[in-house]
Order: C-alpha cells, then structure tokens, then sequence
C-alpha cells in the first residue's frame, strides 16, 4: 500500500513514498465487469441446457461457441483491470511527485510535478465508501499547470498529502535561507571588493610616483600589490556575477543587466588580444590573432569582452606553459564564432561536462591554477546564452592542449556602429 523508501537516485533525490492503489478501488473497478459478464455467462449457460430440436442445433451450436467466449472476455477484462491496479503507482521524492497509469496492456502514461512548484494537494472523498475503507483521490495544482490533475484510488491520501505539503515547506524554507545567503554574500562582496579598490588605487599611486619617488624595491612591491588587488577585486566580481547569475537576487533585488548594443565582435577580440599579448610574451608563448570582419552582434560589449573573450584568452594563457595559442574569429551560419586554441594541459571528457557549470573546476585545474574560482567559464556560458548564442570545449585528452568556442548570432541588420 505506502511504504516508505530510504532509495536515493544518481542525482541524491530521495523517495519518500510509493503508493499503490487501494484494494477497493479494484474491487469497485471490476465489479461492474464481474455483475455485467456473469450475468452474460449465466444466461448462456442455462440456454445450452434447454432441450433444442434438431432444427436448432446451429443455435446449441453457437451458445456452445459462445460460452468459453464469454468467459474469454471476461477473463480478459478482470486481467486488465488488475494491470491497471498493480501497475499504477504515485510515488513522492524530496523534489518531485510522479504518478503512473497504464492505459491499456502496452501502453502507460506518467505524470511529474515538482514540489517546489506546488500550489496545492488537496484531499477528496467521493463517497461513503471511500471514506469507509479510508481512500480517496488527491487533486494536485501547479504553478506551471492551472488545471488541477486528480489521482483516484489512494490509500490513506491525508498522510500522502502531509509528506508533500511537508516537502513543499521544507523547499520554502530552503528557498528563505539562500535568499538570506545571497544578501549576506553580496553584502560581503561588495564590502571586501571596496576595500580591495581602495587598496589597488594606494599601491597605483605609489608605484607611479604620485606620493614622490620611491626606491625600485618599494615600487616592484606596489606593483605587485597593484596585481594582487586586481586579481582580487576580478575575482569578487565573478563570484557577484556568478551568484546573480544562478539565480540569486542582488542587495536592491534587481537581477543581472545587459546593455545591448551593435559592435564589432572582430574589433572586441583584437583588443582583448592586445591587451594580454604581453602575458603570453612573458611565459615565451606565441600568440596569434586572426579575427577578420566586420563581425557585428548586438549585445553588451563590456561583459562580452570581460567575461568571454578575456576569459577564453587568459585560461588560455594560464594553462600553457609552452608552444601556441591561436585565435580564430569567422562566421559560421549567420553567427560569428570565436576558436581559441592552445597547446596546454588539455581537458578530459568528463571534466568538459563540469566546465561550464557553477564552480566547475577541471581535475588539474587547481595544481595549475589555485586561483580558481569555477565561476569564470559558469559566467561565459551565461553571457553568451543570455545572447542567444552557445559555447563549448573541445580536446583530445590531457596533454594534448583544447580549443574553446563561442558563437553568437550576427545582426541581420547591420547598425551604424558607434565609434570606439
């Protein structure tokens, strides 16, 4: 009938009930095939035992056919009745509830709702005999559906109904507190990401002679300071992108906003690319660039180039230590693509899957790069998607370095480009 499980599937969702229909719900089910085809086999049992004159033995004939027939059917009919009840389930894990229910011998149709979309899983008892025996149906509402779905024939449905509005409260609790956590998170944020400005602006300062000339030890420690600061205030920066991002509401509330504009991804990439240029110099990696264009896309120039291109060139640049990067930028199908290939550590298939996903990290990623924080390539699937484009990854294995792409759809039209 219910019967709790302790089951967890691969993803950690744990059943909480499986439900099979009540034992009367199978009784009202097959009374009426049982009263309308008894009585069918009765009456064709007393008419082959009335005497019959020879001129009616077609008649005996046929009565005779049509008894096992009766019967055939029958049987046929209880047996699907029984599938229908062995076989329907409702079943109600710590996230969803599904419910299935066989159509005929080969067919079956299954129903799932998630709690955390519930709006109601009310209690109905059609009649005295439900009520009698102690089942009924659940009328189950969500967000998503209006119409309400009902479920017959469940067994001691108030208890099925608590497990479910219990979950439903536990998944509004936990929605209460990461709500909490975000705030706290974006508090904390941009409380350190203030500190670290001022610090960076200090050590910018000093080291360009603004408070008066400083020994070459203290300016190469300003400098380095200069550095850390920035790498400080990027990496708080991604982590508010990355909580926005998934999901969370910023200190005022508002989610995450694009500036969508036209301009020349070509351009965009180029200047990326001068920027970092220096950086590969320094670890004695070539580095080219062959971008084209114009390639013009509307969208938010500012998070495209700090978020897409400089990150895809600067993991390109941590994660070689020898040989070549190459960027690509050409138009594939109506959208502009971005390839930039190195000769690095490489990536393997499972580690493609965590990449673009939130805190994803590479299993060699943080021996090479302690830094990481597993938000910045998150954040680059986000941007990009959030313009109707898509990114991927591709390698060979470790050691053999890996190509990361972008694509975004180009202007149909194009714009009058505002000057850079």
């Amino acid at each position: 009938m219910t019967r709790p499980a302790d089951a967890e599937t691969a993803d950690d969702e744990r059943v909480l009930l499986v439900v099979h229909k009540h034992w009367a719900a199978l009784v009202i089910d097959a009374w009426a095939f049982l009263v309308t085809g008894g009585a069918v086999c009765a009456i064709l049992i007393i008419f082959r035992g009335f005497a019959l004159s020879t001129a009616d033995i077609i008649t005996r004939a046929t009565v005779t056919f049509l008894v096992p027939l009766a019967f055939l059917t029958l049987w046929t009919m209880l047996t699907f009745v029984w599938t229908n009840y062995y076989l329907d389930m409702f079943v109600v894990t710590d996230r969803r509830i599904f419910y299935t229910s066989q159509i005929n011998f080969v067919q079956r149709t299954i129903q799932a709702w998630y709690i955390a979309d519930l709006l109601h899983a009310n209690v109905l008892f059609t009649n005295l005999f439900e009520s009698f025996f102690n089942y009924g149906t659940l009328e189950v509402t969500t967000r998503d559906d209006p119409e309400a779905a009902y479920v017959t024939g469940i067994p001691d449905p108030e208890y099925v109904s608590a497990v479910i509005l219990q979950q439903d409260d536990r998944f509004g609790a936990l929605k209460e507190t990461a709500r909490k956590q975000h705030e706290l998170l974006h508090f904390l944020s941009h409380e350190v990401k203030g500190h670290l400005a001022k610090s960076k602006a200090a050590f910018a300062a000093i080291a360009e002679g603004d408070y008066g000339a400083v020994s070459d030890p203290v300016k190469s420690l300003a400098s380095e300071g200069f550095k850390d600061s920035q790498k400080g205030v990027e990496t708080v920066m991604n982590i508010l992108d990355g909580s926005i991002l998934s999901g969370g509401a910023t200190v005022g509330g508002s989610a995450i906003q694009y500036d969508k504009k036209p301009f020349d991804f070509a351009e965009s990439v180029r200047r990326v690319f001068d920027d970092l240029r220096t950086l590969a110099e320094r670890k004695g990696i070539a580095m080219s660039v062959s971008a084209g264009g114009p390639y013009v896309v509307i969208g938010d120039q500012h998070k495209i180039e700090q978020h897409v291109i400089r990150n895809f060139l600067d993991n390109a640049i941590r994660y070689t230590f020898a040989g070549q990067i190459d960027i690509t930028v050409s138009s594939q199908n109506g959208a502009v693509r971005l390839a930039v290939a190195d000769t690095g550590i490489g990536i393997t298939g499972a580690d493609t899957q965590r990449l673009f996903t939130e805190g994803g990290h590479g299993e060699h990623s943080r021996a090479t790069n302690p830094e990481s924080t597993g938000y910045g390539l998150y954040i680059a699937k986000q941007v990009v998607e959030a313009h109707e484009g898509k990114v991927w990854a591709h390698s060979s294995g470790p050691g053999t370095g890996s190509t990361f792409y972008a694509e975004l759809p180009i202007a149909k039209v194009v714009p009058t480009l505002a000057p850079v």
